[in-house]
């Protein structure tokens, strides 16, 4: 069992798009990246902890491997999106992926909830992560994409912010990892005070 403290510090939400929470889980691509979905399990805590599934899926080698490949096509995607390109390869997987129909939303008439019916609930999820990935760099907010500007990082996040000028993915992390640095040499400069 996986507590829920543990999957909340395992995985980052904060890119304010889906498909960039997934690119996310490879960590400091800047530098010495880390891939959080490389542990046993980490791909089907992802889509619960995303919300795409009710309870922790259990995928095969070849769906992990479908996810990882849906990932960095979506990294390369939105980067060239970015860069004003769209990198055939990538957009190839993105367009697969995107292809499968989403699920029928059905009404308990009893609890109130709504769950989505689906012949291959995997399948689907890749496509809404998919789609999201092409609204993404198709809408008004591509232009809002940027890179932490934290050296080591580059994640990417949409700047929803409204003047536009976020400079982190995270003010608790990177941010405040960036005005510590600041700080320092600040104070390194100035050996007097």
């Amino acid at each position: 069992m996986v507590h829920a403290r543990s999957v909340e510090n395992e995985f980052r939400f904060n890119s304010g798009r889906l498909s960039l929470d997934l690119a996310a889980t490879v960590r400091r691509r800047a530098s010495v990246p880390k891939d959080v979905l490389a542990v046993s399990g980490a791909c089907g805590r992802w889509l619960r902890a995303a919300g795409l599934f009710a309870d922790y899926p259990k995928l095969s080698s070849e769906s992990e491997a479908q996810l990882l490949e849906l990932r960095e096509a979506i990294w390369r995607l939105v980067k060239g999106s970015m860069e004003g390109n769209l990198p055939d390869g990538a957009v190839a997987v993105v367009n697969d992926a995107a292809r499968y129909p989403l699920g029928t939303p059905q009404l308990n008439s009893v609890s109130g909830t709504v769950s989505v019916i689906s012949e291959d609930p995997f399948a689907t999820t890749l496509s809404i992560i998919a789609r999201d990935a092409i609204e993404l760099v198709t809408g008004p907010l591509r232009h809002r994409v940027k890179a932490c500007d934290q050296p080591d990082c580059a994640m990417l996040f949409v700047d929803t912010s409204p003047t536009g000028q976020r400079r982190w993915c995270s003010m608790q992390r990177c941010g405040s990892r960036a005005k510590a640095h600041t700080f320092k040499r600040r104070h390194e400069l100035s050996p007097g005070q």
